[in-house]
């Protein structure tokens, strides 16, 4: 299997178990979901940034169509990636004001944990960002190295 299927069940398992004993932390507390709010209202907002200054539109204007395309395919997939996170740092936020708004309903609980283990997952894909940043901006850097090296040192 796909490395990327196991860290999201991984990643999936230790939500749930926040989530289920982390509820009773925020149950009727309206500061700590308006904490949870503006956490990821900031966290929408840094992971725009990051899109618009990390993907590039530019293209390797020597390159054939084989690589720009590669290139192209690579640069779309990352993108998609951090936008269903963007995403899903909304859908925190809606059920987190859902939690805010129903909480006298019986089914609040579970509407907590949903925010606590949506969140968890959210909170752990960020703190991979900057590895991935990190290693897309070596993988450029020794794109760069290949082609400026003198074929000698290749």
């Amino acid at each position: 299997m796909n490395v990327t299927i196991f860290r999201l069940i991984g990643f999936a398992v230790i939500a749930a178990f926040l989530a289920y004993y982390g509820q009773p932390f925020i149950h009727g507390n309206e500061q700590a979901i308006d904490s949870i709010i503006h956490v990821f209202a900031i966290l929408a907002g840094f992971l725009i940034t990051l899109m618009m200054l990390f993907n590039r539109v530019d293209f390797d204007e020597e390159a054939n169509w084989r690589k720009n395309q590669l290139q192209e395919n690579a640069q779309n997939q990352r993108f998609q990636k951090q936008a269903i996170l963007f995403w899903s740092y909304l859908l925190v936020m809606l059920l987190a004001f859902v939690a805010i708004l129903c909480k006298d309903a019986q089914y609040v609980y579970w509407l907590e944990r949903l925010v606590l283990w949506l969140g968890c997952i959210c909170m752990m894909y960020t703190f991979l960002l900057p590895i991935g940043f990190s290693k897309m901006r070596q993988r450029e850097f020794n794109r760069l190295m290949q082609k400026k090296l003198p074929v000698s040192l290749r």
